[in-house]
């Protein structure tokens, strides 16, 4: 038995190609577009259900994101990924779900939103627990929250009050995040452009004192 499509990708006809994370470094960032989806794994080739020994399904969550990235060999490319995060949830498995649950609890937020963004950045392989099958991947991510209004709750107080001045927002330092992602993918050889591409809130001079340090 094949997947059903989810009611959006039947009515608009598939709504995005995955994310690609075929080398150490790469990196999917984008703002969430449509409700994250719980859906049951496929095989690959077959489209047929995954489930475990026990015939519980195996899930995964769908994550559909407007990234920057376009393929230039298609015009028709808008950019939109999608992210199907599964693995372990423990957290030092660095699973792309261990990762992006461990950013959703340090953004504060009750879960992914629409209109939150998302980052997620291969940084490494773990061990191979199965002869002849490659390691699993390993993941860093962060995530930043929806603004206030965002689905329209404050906009009519908004269009009401008078115009204000937006206060200078504080000075603040490399996220400890960032610097964790920077730490893995210096010590698996990945250049400056890459490290600070997958951790924005780095200055070159931070970039090369971590690699001093390493």
């Amino acid at each position: 038995m094949t997947a059903q499509p989810s009611a959006n990708d039947f009515l608009l006809g598939g709504g995005g190609r995955s994310a690609s994370f075929l080398t150490v470094g790469a990196t999917a960032k984008g703002q969430i577009v449509s409700t994250p989806e719980v859906r049951q794994k496929t095989k690959m080739g077959t489209g047929d259900l995954e489930t475990w020994d026990d015939g519980s399904p195996k899930l995964q969550l769908v994550v559909t994101l407007a990234t920057d990235e376009r393929d230039p060999a298609d015009a028709e490319d808008d950019g939109v990924r999608k992210l199907y995060v599964g693995g372990s949830k423990k957290p030092e498995s660095k699973s792309m779900h261990a990762a992006v649950a461990a950013a959703v609890i340090a953004s504060g937020a009750k879960g992914l939103e629409v209109g939150g963004t998302l980052q997620v950045t291969y940084v490494g392989d773990g061990t191979s627990k199965t002869a002849g099958f490659n390691p699993p991947k390993q993941y860093q991510a962060v995530y930043t929250p929806a603004a206030a209004g965002f689905l329209g709750t404050d906009q009519a107080q908004s269009a009401a009050a008078p115009a204000v001045a937006p206060a200078a927002a504080p000075a603040t330092g490399p996220a400890p995040q960032d610097i964790t992602t920077a730490k893995s993918l210096i010590a698996a050889g990945l250049d400056d452009a890459t490290v600070l591409a997958a951790a924005p809130s780095l200055t070159a001079e931070v970039v090369a004192a971590l690699r001093n340090a390493a």
